[in-house]
């Protein structure tokens, strides 16, 4: 199981800082990106990241409203792969039209569903979709440092029973106490925020959940 550090940032000076910190840790990064309007909270704007090809591996988390709007100019600033939440749009024809829009940019498409988004939701999508694979948010989107959803593991088993092949990955909540149960049930990748971002030795906690992960 892989484990993808998050860049969760509030402004441009937050994301110098933890990006700075971040990319000596791990050369393959997921940046959340926040509107305020999709969620309470407001993040870094797109304009305000670097250009980022030839520094690493890069992943967007587009917790945004109008999440077709963004595509283009993510793929300009060196993004790989875009993650899209089913609630923002829920029509089944939108999102097929922006997962459309992010494979003809050359960039890897993924669905991201919060917490109460029901099954047979998520089986809808499976069955009809054409993406490279699904994140479960394993918090509340929006905030660091909340508890990992008690029922996340049924939920992958769920998605495991029904798809053996669908990539799974999983962010919110990870530490060093739970990730191993995560990589058992049948996750790929997990995307862990402040237990790395807000330990006094980040590279150390993230080397302690790879070992946990493995």
């Amino acid at each position: 199981m892989k484990v993808v550090p998050t860049v969760f940032a509030k402004n441009k000076k937050d994301f110098d800082s933890r990006f700075k910190k971040l990319i000596k840790v791990s050369k393959e990064l997921q940046i959340d990106f926040m509107d305020g309007k999709f969620v309470k909270s407001k993040g870094v704007s797109l304009k305000d990241i670097p250009r980022l090809r030839g520094k690493g591996k890069f992943e967007a988390h587009l917790m945004v409203k109008n999440p077709g709007e963004w595509i283009q100019d993510l793929k300009k600033k060196g993004f790989s792969k875009v993650l899209v939440h089913y609630e923002a749009v829920k029509d089944i024809d939108n999102l097929s039209r922006i997962v459309f829009l992010i494979k003809s940019e050359k960039m890897k498409s993924w669905l991201v569903f919060n917490p109460e988004t029901d099954f047979n939701r998520i089986k809808e999508v499976l069955s009809r979709m054409d993406i490279d694979g699904i994140m479960f948010m394993g918090v509340k989107p929006g905030k660091e440092g909340q508890k990992l959803d008690p029922n996340l593991i049924r939920k992958v088993s769920n998605v495991r029973n029904f798809d053996r092949k669908i990539k799974i990955q999983v962010d919110g909540g990870i530490n060093d106490k739970n990730v191993g149960n995560l990589g058992k049930a049948g996750v790929d990748i997990v995307n862990v925020g402040s237990f790395v971002s807000q330990a006094k030795d980040p590279k150390k906690s993230f080397e302690l959940l790879k070992k946990k992960a493995a």
